[in-house]
C-alpha cells in the first residue's frame, strides 16, 4: 500500500471523504476516499501499489470483452451487445474534427483492452491497422488485441516510446486507474502532434447520481479508481500538465449503467434483492439522472476533448 500527495498541487492535506466498498465484494472491507484541501480532488488513500492491483481486477468480471465467447451471465451478454452498438458512437467523438487523409491519421488509445473501439475506427473510417496504437497492462487483452493486428504497448504510457505522433490519444475511462497519472499525461503531451487532441471519457464526482447514492454509486469502483474528478478538478489537472479544455460532453449510456448498477450495489450491501419495486426505482433514478445529465457539469460521466496549449 502506498500514499501520495495531490497530483495537481503536490499537497499532501487530505480530508475525510467517506469509506467505498469494492463492489465485487461489497460487505467485505472497504476504502478510504479523501478530498485534497488544496485543490478539492478526491482520492483513494491509502491505495494499492501498482504491483498489488492485479489482484483487485477479477478479469472475467471486470473484463466479459475478453471472454466473450463464455459470458456467464445474462447481464454480461446484454452489455457486450450494446456496448458493441455504441462503439460506432465512441468512434465518432474520437474521430471528430481530424482533417487528415485515413492513411495519413494516428490514434492511440491508452487502456485499450482487447482493442474493440480500435478495431472499430480501422472498420469504420479506414484507417490502416499500422496506424492504430494501444496500451495495456493486462497481459492477456493485451495479447487479444496484438492477434487483431493492433501495435499495442504493455508498459504504462509514460514509459512508451513510439516511430509516431498521434492525432489523437484517448483515455477512455483509462484516466482514473492511472498510478503514473502526471507523467502519462505529460508523456501524451510530447506525443500529440500540433493541432492533436485528447479524448477523455470519466466518471463525474459532481454528477446527480453520484450525490444520490454515495458510497454505492458504482463508478467509485475502489480500489481501481484511483482518483475522482469534477470538471473543475480535471481542468486544473490538465492544465497544469500544459492542456486547455476545448469541449465537455457527457456519453448518455455511461448514465444507464451507473444508475443501474449503483442501486444493484446499494441493495448487495443492504443484503436486499432487486425485485419489482427496485426495478421500478431504479427507472425513476434513471430518468432523474438524464434530465439533470443535459447540463455536462452534472452528469454521470464527462467526455472531455483537450488540445496541447502552445508554448
Amino acid at each position: 500500500m502506498e500514499r501520495v500527495p495531490c497530483p495537481i498541487t503536490g499537497s499532501r492535506e487530505f480530508l475525510p471523504l467517506m469509506q467505498a466498498p469494492d463492489r465485487f465484494d461489497p460487505r467485505g472491507p472497504s476504502w478510504r476516499l479523501v478530498r485534497s484541501t488544496a485543490s478539492g480532488l478526491v482520492m483513494l488513500d491509502p491505495r494499492p501499489e501498482a504491483h498489488e492491483m492485479a489482484a483487485h481486477y477479477p478479469a472475467e468480471t471486470y473484463d466479459p470483452f475478453l471472454h466473450a465467447g463464455n459470458a456467464r451471465t445474462l447481464r454480461d451478454r446484454a452489455w457486450l451487445a450494446v456496448t458493441s452498438l455504441l462503439l460506432a458512437g465512441k468512434a465518432r467523438i474520437v474521430m471528430k474534427e481530424i482533417d487528415k487523409p485515413a492513411n495519413a491519421a494516428h490514434i492511440l488509445e491508452v487502456g485499450c483492452s482487447t482493442g474493440r473501439l480500435l478495431m472499430r475506427i480501422h472498420r469504420d473510417y479506414g484507417i490502416p491497422l499500422t496506424n492504430l496504437f494501444g496500451v495495456e497492462t493486462n497481459r492477456q487483452s493485451a495479447a487479444a488485441a496484438r492477434n487483431a493486428g493492433l501495435g499495442v504497448s504493455e508498459a504504462g504510457l509514460e514509459k512508451c516510446d513510439f516511430a509516431h505522433r498521434f492525432d489523437r490519444i484517448v483515455f477512455w475511462h483509462a484516466l482514473e486507474h492511472l498510478h503514473r497519472l502526471g507523467e502519462s499525461l505529460d508523456r501524451a503531451r510530447e506525443l500529440l502532434n500540433p493541432g492533436g487532441q485528447l479524448i477523455i471519457a470519466i466518471p463525474n464526482l459532481e454528477s446527480d447520481d453520484a450525490r444520490r447514492y454515495g458510497p454505492s454509486w458504482i463508478a467509485l469502483d475502489a480500489p481501481r479508481h484511483l482518483y475522482h474528478f469534477t470538471p473543475e478538478t480535471l481542468g486544473k489537472l490538465l492544465e497544469k500538465h500544459g492542456f486547455s479544455v476545448l469541449d465537455l460532453g457527457t456519453w448518455i449510456p455511461d448514465t444507464l449503467y451507473n444508475v443501474w448498477f449503483s442501486e444493484q450495489l446499494e441493495r448487495d450491501i443492504n443484503g436486499k434483492t432487486l425485485g419489482i419495486g427496485g426495478i421500478a426505482r431504479t427507472a425513476f433514478r434513471a430518468a432523474q439522472s438524464l434530465a439533470s445529465g443535459r447540463d455536462p457539469r452534472r452528469a454521470s460521466s464527462m467526455v472531455v476533448r483537450a488540445m496541447r496549449m502552445k508554448g
